[in-house]
């Protein structure tokens, strides 16, 4: 389901609520004035309806929460499956780059044996400035996340985006779950991506650090600012400003609270020049390690 038709079944639903829980203040109106009091129906038959409309109402009300949780699964499954072929895409490069070491080997060699020395230390130069595109997501220490971010550091070329990438932790001695990483990586990058993308810098920059006791996950980019009234309701289920169903930063909150972390906004305008300036906003997000 497009994100367009979401929108729309859930305004439908959301509708559908309302109308009932009108019919049923109504109702409970209605059976209590003079003319149903003269036409003298009987009082179980006014209950029964006032009963009636309250558990429709109540029905409702839980078929919109399980909707909003079926949205979620949904959006949280889509991730999944980028995430697949996002790794297959890196484990391709990296296969590829094994294949083309050796190649490599033997040029180096052959420039080694024939004394061209400077043209053999220029070869290995170039292969590795090469490998940097790569090399630099490796020591994460979860193989699904450098995935994801190599794949994200791909689209950032596409949109002609200044994406950094930082990290100073090793994933793979921590208990986390990679899915819920991506999940709160892979929502709060392509939420920096959507207000980069039409700034002024197109400036995104993510980092990764182990502090000893924690893990903090930081992502700034330019193009957007956010009041301080509404730091806390762009996180709520549905909410957003985006055109899309509101569940991106809804399920990053829902994450960072089953591992008992939190999740911090600043936001600010920096000068660009003497005439115009642009909004950066950072949102951090801070997961305990003991679990």
């Amino acid at each position: 389901m497009k994100k367009n038709e979401q929108t729309k079944f859930l305004l439908a639903i959301l509708f559908l609520l309302f109308l009932i829980i009108f019919l049923l203040i109504y109702s409970i109106y209605f059976i209590n004035t003079e003319l149903i009091k003269h036409l003298r129906i009987p009082q179980w038959q006014r209950i029964l309806i006032v009963y009636s409309f309250t558990l429709l109402a109540i029905l409702n009300l839980y078929t919109v929460k399980n909707l909003f949780s079926a949205l979620s699964t949904l959006k949280t499954t889509q991730i999944y499956k980028d995430n697949i072929k996002s790794l297959d895409n890196f484990i391709n490069i990296l296969r590829a780059q094994r294949h083309e070491f050796n190649n490599h080997l033997q040029i180096i060699w052959g420039l080694i044996c024939v004394g061209k020395y400077d043209d053999a230390v220029r070869y290995i130069e170039q292969i590795s400035e090469n490998l940097k595109c790569t090399s630099k997501f490796y020591g994460l220490g979860c193989a699904e996340l450098s995935a994801l971010i190599f794949a994200k550091s791909s689209l950032a070329k596409k949109y002609d985006i200044n994406f950094e990438f930082h990290y100073n932790v090793d994933f793979s001695n921590l208990k986390f779950d990679s899915m819920d990483l991506i999940n709160i990586c892979g929502n709060l990058i392509d939420n920096a991506f959507y207000y980069a993308k039409c700034s002024l810098s197109k400036y995104v920059v993510l980092e990764i650090n182990d502090t000893g006791s924690q893990v903090e996950i930081s992502i700034t980019n330019s193009g957007s600012y956010i009041d301080d009234c509404k730091k806390e309701k762009i996180f709520e289920l549905g909410y957003s400003t985006k055109n899309s169903t509101g569940l991106g930063l809804f399920i990053v909150k829902s994450t960072v609270e089953k591992y008992g972390g939190q999740i911090e906004v600043f936001s600010e305008y920096k000068s660009q020049d003497k005439y115009e300036k642009e909004g950066y906003t950072t949102f951090k997000v801070t997961l305990p390690k003991k679990i």
